[in-house]
């Protein structure tokens, strides 16, 4: 028996982590049986594709094309008329056909994929580390942290986003830890990966490091040696065979999304284009000279749409942003949706609060710290370095973070808390790569002890899961309850009486 199980590990490991991530994630995805947060948005421009009309929006098209093929696949509305969604861009309770409708199809491509995209954490940090117990452990932050998974279980576009974004780095890290050196076809096929990740959100664009990161590999002995013209050589070959396939994939999802808008809504024209409009009308969707107007229309509507939003106000009352600096310490929840009834004299609250699970995001944090730390440590003053491969990938992911980071800060318009779940999944990777390399002597000894204290430490995350669980799944709460878990006054939790 033993035997069996060192020789199936791997694949032990993975159905593991596939029923687990499936029970959290995909179970009861349908319910609240309602709409809440920016589904408003994205169900109304998924429906729009069923329907064939043109609309445009501030976020690539990738996300809600998702959607709508998994409405129109499932068929659960079929029955029902939602002729009102492509009549507005942010469908309200009175839109609804009368009975309501099931939220399942539209849930359904973020939900599945983001608890596949545990499959692809697997994969980083076991080549990352070369430890399969350590990348089973920290794929548990990734399945039981609070905001991940009421985010993915929604028609929102982080958990589609999410799977690609972890499909480009473990793609980027195989090819580094792959024996063989890069190729060109490889540099291209990644940068399909990513430009799917940009076709969901444009925040993606951070994933261009990745590209650096495989070419510093590919060219690290012409980078020691300072021998510019074979980099410059190589740059002349790598860039385009990269960004090239990027762009055509970015551009591949508009042009599907451009030719499905075969009808103008009566609500709203988008402002798009006289000449725009006049192709729509004579049935020339899908020409490729629409495409080019319509592809300018979109890209300005974008921009514009950027402009008008309005910027982060503390002061106003119910706002819901945050300053991008708490965001490592879970502030500002949200509570997306509330419903109430009373027994007894006792008020239960049904509460569907974006929260994060602390124990993640505190953990997180203290691993970029300690990661920071190491690394001016060695650049700063020369402390050595005790693993060289896994400090590199400590500073590929480290750099990710902080990089995100920054070009979230230079950003003024309003920002939410769940903007950080992309930064969120680099530092789980980032953590898991410094236990790694604190513990690398322990570990090499195969240390009971250290596996133990590890295995309490993420028992001890899935306990406070389940603590804010009623927050993600909707559980009822009586006040005294809620109390319980209002742990920190820079949440700003509130209760509903």
């Amino acid at each position: 028996m033993r035997s069996f199980v060192k020789h199936h590990l791997l694949k032990i490991y993975v159905l593991l982590l596939l029923v687990v991530s499936a029970a959290v994630y995909i179970i009861g995805y349908g319910q609240p049986n309602a709409l809440f947060w920016d589904e408003n948005y994205h169900i109304s421009s998924a429906e729009k594709y069923i329907d064939g009309v043109m609309y445009m929006e501030p976020h690539p098209p990738l996300g809600k094309l998702l959607m709508a093929g998994s409405e129109a696949l499932l068929g659960v509305n079929a029955d029902k008329d939602k002729s009102n969604f492509t009549n507005t861009d942010y469908v309200r309770d009175s839109d609804m056909p009368q009975g309501g409708i099931s939220f399942y199809g539209y849930r359904l491509p973020s939900t599945v994929l983001m608890a596949l995209s545990v499959l692809f954490l697997f994969g980083i940090i076991r080549r990352t580390t070369g430890n399969p117990h350590i990348a089973l452990a920290f794929c548990c932050f990734l399945i039981f942290d609070n905001a991940l998974v009421i985010h993915a279980r929604s028609a929102m576009l982080e958990g589609i986003q999410l799977f690609f974004i972890l499909a480009a780095i473990y793609y980027a890290v195989r090819i580094v830890t792959s024996s063989r050196g890069p190729t060109l076809t490889q540099y291209a096929l990644l940068g399909v990966i990513i430009g799917l990740a940009v076709a969901v959100k444009v925040n993606a664009l951070v994933l261009l490091l990745l590209f650096v990161m495989v070419y510093g590999v590919d060219q690290w002995q012409a980078i020691k040696s300072f021998n510019l013209l074979d980099l410059l050589k190589r740059l002349c070959t790598t860039v385009p065979a990269g960004v090239i396939p990027l762009a055509l994939t970015f551009l591949a999802v508009f042009y599907i999304h451009i030719g499905l808008g075969q009808q103008i809504s009566p609500h709203k024209d988008y402002s798009a284009s006289a000449e725009y409009q006049q192709k729509i009308k004579a049935g020339d969707s899908w020409a490729p000279g629409t495409f080019v107007i319509a592809m300018q229309d979109n890209l300005k509507y974008m921009s514009n749409y950027a402009d008008g939003v309005p910027r982060l106000d503390v002061c106003k009352e119910g706002e819901n942003g945050s300053a991008a600096i708490g965001w490592p310490l879970g502030t500002k929840t949200i509570n997306y949706r509330w419903s109430k009834r009373t027994i007894d004299g006792t008020t239960h609250v049904r509460y569907h609060n974006l929260v994060a699970n602390p124990v993640v995001w505190f953990s997180v944090a203290a691993g970029i710290i300690l990661s920071a730390g190491l690394i001016i440590g060695r650049f700063v003053y020369n402390n050595p370095v005790k693993d060289t491969a896994l400090f590199y990938w400590i500073c590929a992911f480290t750099g990710l973070y902080v990089s995100y980071m920054i070009a979230i800060l230079q950003i003024e318009r309003v920002m939410y808390m769940y903007h950080y779940l992309v930064p969120l999944v680099f530092g789980i990777i980032n953590l898991a790569l410094v236990f790694s390399y604190i513990f690398r002597e322990q570990l090499l000894a195969a240390s009971r002890h250290t596996y133990i204290n590890l295995a309490v430490f993420i028992a001890f995350t899935v306990g406070v899961f389940f603590i804010f669980a009623p927050f993600t799944y909707s559980w009822e709460l009586t006040e005294a309850q809620f109390e319980v878990r209002d742990w920190f006054d820079y949440w700003k939790l509130e209760v509903v009486r």
